[in-house]
């Protein structure tokens, strides 16, 4: 499998929903959201695709009131490229990019129930040679509709 790596289109919005909606392990939103990140974030954004198939993504943006800050949103990973490290590459995707080196601190949020992720986003820290840190954020209570938790993760550039 040859994978590729680059910046979302507007066009891809809809094929991040559907790979969302066959995941089924990720929140689902509305197609116009990943409409929008594709165009407006997609900077700050990335697919994986083998051929024609979109096979992974990532979506991130930086903090409008802390530029410095990027905030990892969703990544995802389709079950035929699953175990190939499509998820680490497309962190390193993120990396890559020149506004990179103004980052100063990665946010994200994980459910208490996701080692996958957990460990996912450890190495991705060990890699940049930083330690995350994670703590309480949002509730079960305030997500509603039995919405597991969501601790925020941070690591310090």
């Amino acid at each position: 499998m040859t994978i590729h790596f680059r910046e979302p289109r507007l066009e891809d919005g809809g094929r991040i929903h559907q790979l969302i909606q066959r995941a089924g392990t990720l929140d689902l939103n509305s197609a116009y959201l990943y409409f929008l990140l594709a165009d407006h974030f997609r900077s700050t954004c990335a697919i994986a695709e083998n051929g024609d198939d979109l096979v992974g993504f990532v979506t991130a943006y930086r903090l409008p009131d802390n530029p410095d800050s990027l905030f990892v949103w969703q990544i995802g990973v389709d079950a035929s490229a699953r175990g190939q490290g499509v998820a680490s590459r497309l962190l390193s995707a993120l990396q890559e990019r020149d506004w990179f080196t103004e980052i100063k601190r990665i946010e994200l949020t994980i459910a208490p129930d996701n080692p996958a992720s957990q460990a996912l986003f450890t190495r991705w820290a060990e890699k940049l040679g930083r330690s995350i840190r994670s703590e309480p954020y949002l509730s079960s209570e305030l997500l509603g509709d039995g919405h597991q938790p969501e601790d925020l993760y941070v690591i310090d550039l």
